[in-house]
């Protein structure tokens, strides 16, 4: 176990903290500068008719501190690696991070923000990762963001520890997080700080906006415990900032020693939300925009023009932008180190240029797997614990009841050069912490976890295919909870579902995880001691589907099939090849991967046009399908498919087989 944090701890962890001291101007320019976040994170909601106000007025002081004071980014490169990252958690406080975006210099004009929360506007109600330049994780869903920092400051840690050498402390930046008394109800939440924790991760400083307000009113409803002795047994560092409304220096304060306290840390802020707003202090300014005349008394109360919105003083412009212009000059010393880093440590600049740039060493695929290729399934653990050794990028974890795997790479407060997690029974903060790795960059990250608890982590999972992060997550067999997975993943856009037969099928979907970096991959693992198949191919397994087994080149029936069912079928075909039928089966790991290749190769493989081909018609000889999968939604709309049903006991090879004779019957086809 880590070492129990002490108050006022001043240790350093991994990598060079730094204390940069905060920009030499008047408090009035900092009230200012206050004030100006306050009323243009106010004018979002209203000018867009919709938004939460109530929390961006009571944490523009945060904002302000950490944007303006503390933190260390570049508008012109925002992902240049060395950057401080910034996580807003509770994501519905969006309008506050778009205000900090905008008046840092990101490309982000005041024209979007004018727009928020409308179609195509570059400010949606939540922030995206993949709309707003400055914005790293998708977050709205609470306890995602405070989780995916989490994973972020691992891989922080991890980096630190792998390349920082003397004089060269490539990775010394901090992760801050902005989080409201929801993300702190969410249960996600407490398992992800508890492993942070366990782990006793530096750099990670968690701000709490504590203004006893939720959307339904007082915390008292259903938030009573005392936070900080939570958080004190967890080991984390705790502060307490008892004016968050007007006390600049005292937060200041406090994130330089959080900062410096080698280990994560939680400052709690007691804000007043909406402050500045006739209904401050209530959950009335929580989730609805404020009225004209509450914006106008706040704009003069401000000393701002009451009837003019969106207005950025010169001397707040200027402050901002040169704070910008600052971390676009960091930025490209940075750069400049790591070229001196180079010139030292060859073999080290090469490796994490590599991991920068997202160019994935090419593993000698026949070599690394082709031994565990001829192996029973229940070796999975050794094609992953493969690839693992080969691919330096891949880190992740696996949760309690994952078969264990075979790597010497433990990730622990003693050794951070480790890449695997032991995430224990936590499913959703695994996974969310996953997202943060991938958010961060320089990582292909990994999640093992029995089938039966993935959907515990399905918030996470589906965050991943929205936010376009290449995240393998692998759902070991256990026998149970497999069979709604299918139809679940199946209607969620950009997640790729993989249901391989065997080992060379989960080969190819590893394959295909690795190299596409831009959508999860699940791969479901069919149950242990599954025998290799003899006409199996990764190679074509890796299209998502292919032709198994055909007695003939032109079959009269085709069954469709993937996972657990290949091998009934399989059995089936030997029933029905041996009465004279002509049947073909497919197996198809993946859907979402064999969908994009080409109509030739499905027509090849199907013998009929792909649905999204609809304009062409099936050949009059095209044969029928059988589609055999459990829980499967594909019915006649896929290929002309007829859906199996999910009883086990229509999956047996006689079931299927006399499904293709009835078949046969009711069609009059010939054999």
């Amino acid at each position: 176990m880590p070492p129990k944090a002490r108050s006022g701890s001043a240790s350093r962890g991994h990598g060079r903290s730094r204390s940069r001291s905060p920009t030499p101007v008047g408090a009035r320019l900092h009230a200012q500068c206050v004030a100006t976040v306050r009323c243009l994170s106010a004018d979002q909601p209203t000018i867009g008719k919709s938004g939460h106000p109530g929390a961006p007025l009571g944490c523009a002081p945060m904002a302000h501190i950490l944007w303006g004071m503390v933190m260390n980014y570049s508008p012109k490169d925002p992902k240049f690696a060395n950057r401080d990252r910034f996580i807003l958690s509770n994501g519905h406080v969006s309008a506050l991070q778009y205000s900090m975006i905008h008046l840092t210099g990101y490309d982000l004009p005041m024209g979007e923000l004018e727009k928020f929360r409308k179609l195509h506007s570059m400010c949606p109600g939540h922030p995206e990762n993949f709309m707003t330049p400055g914005v790293e994780v998708t977050t709205g869903p609470l306890g995602q963001g405070i989780s995916n920092a989490v994973g972020m400051a691992l891989g922080r840690a991890h980096l630190a520890a792998c390349f920082n050498r003397p004089g060269f402390s490539l990775f010394d930046h901090s992760v801050y997080c902005i989080c409201g008394d929801g993300c702190l109800m969410e249960g996600m939440s407490s398992e992800a700080c508890a492993l942070a924790g366990l782990l006793a991760l530096p750099n990670l400083v968690v701000l709490w906006d504590d203004n006893n307000i939720s959307i339904d009113g007082s915390t008292e409803i259903a938030f009573t415990e005392d936070v900080t002795k939570r958080f004190e047994a967890h080991g984390w560092e705790v502060s307490h900032v008892e004016d968050g409304d007007t006390g600049n220096e005292a937060i200041f304060a406090a994130v330089l020693r959080a900062r410096a306290s080698g280990r994560p840390a939680l400052i709690r802020v007691s804000t007043t939300i909406g402050f500045g707003s006739v209904k401050a202090a209530t959950h009335h300014v929580h989730g609805a925009p404020l009225a004209v005349d509450d914006l106008q008394q706040l704009r003069k109360a401000s000393g701002f023009p009451e009837d003019k919105g969106f207005h950025v003083p010169k001397k707040v412009g200027d402050f901002y932008q040169e704070k910008g212009r600052a971390g676009d000059t960091a930025a490209a010393g940075w750069s400049a180190r790591l070229e001196k880093y180079g010139s030292k440590y060859p073999e080290e600049h090469g490796q994490l240029t590599r991991r920068l740039g997202a160019v994935m060493m090419e593993p000698a695929w026949g070599a690394i797997l082709g031994d565990a290729m001829q192996l029973p399934i229940a070796d999975d653990d050794l094609l992953l614990s493969a690839l693992i050794s080969e691919v330096p990028q891949m880190m992740g974890g696996s949760v309690s009841g994952a078969p264990p795997l075979r790597v010497n790479s433990a990730f622990t407060f003693q050794d951070r050069c480790g890449r695997h997690v032991d995430f224990g029974p936590r499913e959703h903060a695994g996974a969310a912490a996953c997202n943060g790795l991938a958010a961060y960059g320089g990582f292909i990250p990994f999640f093992r976890c029995p089938a039966s608890e993935i959907l515990n982590a399905w918030g996470s999972i589906r965050l991943s295919a929205l936010s376009l992060f290449g995240v393998l997550y692998v759902a070991t067999f256990d026998g149970r909870g497999a069979d709604e997975i299918p139809t679940l993943c199946r209607a969620t856009p950009n997640l790729a579902l993989f249901r391989p037969a065997d080992a060379k099928e989960v080969a190819a979907a590893y394959k295909v995880a690795l190299t596409n970096r831009s959508r999860p991959t699940l791969v479901v693992l069919p149950p242990p001691g599954s025998p290799p198949l003899s006409d199996s191919s990764m190679s074509l397994a890796e299209k998502g589907g292919y032709v198994l087994l055909s007695s003939v080149e032109t079959p009269t029936i085709v069954l469709v099939t993937s996972g657990t069912e290949v091998a009934a079928c399989c059995e089936a075909h030997a029933l029905l090849t041996s009465e004279g039928v002509q049947v073909r089966v497919v197996s198809v790991p993946c859907w979402e991967v064999f969908d994009e290749q080409s109509e030739d190769y499905i027509m090849t493989v199907m013998g009929r046009p792909h649905l999204k081909h609809a304009s062409k018609s099936a050949p009059l000889s095209a044969p029928p399908a059988i589609f055999v999968e459990v829980g499967a939604t594909m019915g006649f709309e896929r290929f002309g498919s007829v859906h199996l049903g999910s009883h086990s006991e229509e999956l047996q090879p006689e079931a299927i087989a006399n499904r293709v004779r009835q078949m046969r019957t009711a069609s009059h086809c010939g054999a």
